[in-house]
């Protein structure tokens, strides 16, 4: 009994770390503006935030990853009410807005995504690479790197943990 219990446990144990090498995982930017949350707010008061989308590892077209990209963000920060749109018409203050680069060259800054001038490639293989900015106009607030392996799609209930995390990564918590 005792025999089938330890490889029962070991077992889970190598379920548990093959699920970690596959994401999804994110890492917040090196810098933060102490005003992140509190421009969040602000730009969001009125109406959705603004996302913007570089690069198309599914092969979907930017506007079509882009809506599925701020459905998959909405909401995500529990006690606020945050909603995404990928539609620049729609956003009150299209000034401050969430710039995702899937598949970001590997020299890639958050102050070069909020410029506009990061350059993507549409990834091969099973890892997909996103780095997300956070802008007010040019210049960057907060960003957050992340990655996951072995989504299916934009569907992908990963993937959109992926992007949830980034979320709660990349603005923080109330102070």
């Amino acid at each position: 009994m005792l025999k089938r219990l330890l490889s029962l446990g070991a077992a889970a144990i190598a379920a548990v770390a093959s699920a970690c090498e596959e994401g999804p995982a994110s890492v917040a930017g090196g810098w933060r503006s102490p005003a992140t949350w509190s421009t969040m707010v602000h730009a969001s008061a009125s109406g959705p935030m603004l996302v913007e989308v570089r690069g198309d590892p599914f092969g979907l077209g930017r506007e079509d990853l882009a809506a599925a990209a701020a459905q998959a963000m909405t909401n995500q920060i529990i006690g606020r009410a945050l909603a995404f749109t990928a539609d620049r018409d729609a956003a009150p203050k299209p000034q401050y807005r969430v710039v995702l680069a899937f598949g970001p060259a590997p020299d890639a800054s958050p102050d070069q995504l909020c410029d506009g001038s990061v350059a993507t490639a549409r990834e091969s293989g099973e890892k997909i690479t996103v780095l997300a900015v956070f802008c007010d106009r040019g210049q960057r607030l907060a960003s957050v790197t992340g990655w996951v392996a072995r989504v299916e799609g934009v569907a992908d209930k990963r993937f959109r943990q992926l992007l949830g995390q980034m979320v709660r990564e990349l603005f923080g918590s109330a102070p």
